[in-house]
């Protein structure tokens, strides 16, 4: 029976590993070799492959792009500095029935934050200023 530590299915590749399967190649060792030493069989071929294509063994970003666009984020502020009564939960309603595209309430929070408003303690002319620009064009 064998010592080796037990891996779940999910178990991410740690960088060392990602590491030795690259150089193990270059050793004269076969995929088959490679697999039984890291104790990955079926990741060895795709990670050296990416390394060969790519010239990377990091795991791969996003598979969307992000949901909000700048165009979006200033519409965000604008709305939250120009509507006093506007709320996080409204204006995502807002803006879907502009873009047709759905933003979150957190998203909204987290964009708002991003330039500088804290709820109503930020001094709303310093926004004003901030984003005379957008206010003009809307």
């Amino acid at each position: 029976m064998s010592r080796r530590k037990q891996r779940s299915a999910f178990d991410q590749v740690s960088e060392f590993d990602r590491g030795r399967i690259v150089a193990y190649p270059d050793c004269g060792l076969s995929f088959r070799e490679i697999g039984s030493r890291v104790g990955r069989n079926q990741t060895v071929m795709r990670i050296y492959d990416r390394w060969m294509q790519e010239g990377t063994t990091d795991q791969r970003g996003r598979s969307h792009p992000p949901q909000c666009t700048t165009c979006e984020d200033r519409q965000i502020v604008c709305m939250a500095v120009t509507d006093r009564p506007v709320t996080s939960r409204t204006i995502p309603q807002h803006i879907e029935s502009v873009t047709h595209r759905s933003v979150s309430a957190r998203t909204v929070r987290r964009r708002l934050q991003q330039s500088g408003y804290k709820g109503r303690k930020r001094s709303e002319e310093k926004m004003k200023r901030k984003y005379a620009k957008d206010l003009k064009k809307n």
